[in-house]
């Protein structure tokens, strides 16, 4: 059995609230975008931030984690999507460069994990995996850009 460190604790419990400021992050983005496909596909990304959030939950419970509160999550959220400027085009594009960079930190996590928690960072990092997909073929103009997100969102897999 792995041992149980600190780090990981403390990196679990970040990457939980993180994904709830994404949630809250992109809904708000949605919120302004006037495409209603823009809008659609941006709502799922937060979809799939809530999924993420939702499928490591467990494990806070688990090891007797705290997070801050959703509230104060998801308002400072809401307060970076307020700051955030740019077409939709520009955030895939932006995006698009800097989600592939999150899979190290994922990677790191399950690393540390303890076997038994595996399958649920598993899930948390497939959030991420399908994402990255999501923009790549957002990117290509592929018509089903948001299939990975979907296939994600009904079954946790990348």
């Amino acid at each position: 059995m792995t041992e149980v460190t600190q780090e990981y604790l403390d990196t679990l419990k970040l990457y939980y609230e993180e994904e709830v400021e994404g949630e809250a992050y992109f809904g708000a983005l949605a919120e302004r975008l006037d495409d209603p496909e823009e809008k659609r596909k941006m709502q799922m990304m937060a979809d799939v931030e809530t999924y993420a959030a939702a499928s490591v939950k467990p494990l806070l419970d688990k090891h007797g984690l705290t997070a801050r509160a959703a509230a104060d999550l998801h308002a400072s959220g809401r307060a970076s999507a307020a700051k955030a400027t740019g077409s939709f085009a520009h955030f895939m594009a932006e995006w698009r460069k800097s989600f592939p960079d999150y899979m190290d930190d994922f990677e790191a996590l399950e690393a540390m994990t303890p076997p038994e928690d595996l399958p649920l960072l598993k899930v948390l990092t497939n959030h991420e995996i399908a994402a990255i997909e999501f923009l790549e073929r957002e990117a290509k103009g592929a018509a089903n850009s948001t299939a990975p997100m979907q296939h994600y969102l009904e079954t946790g897999e990348a």
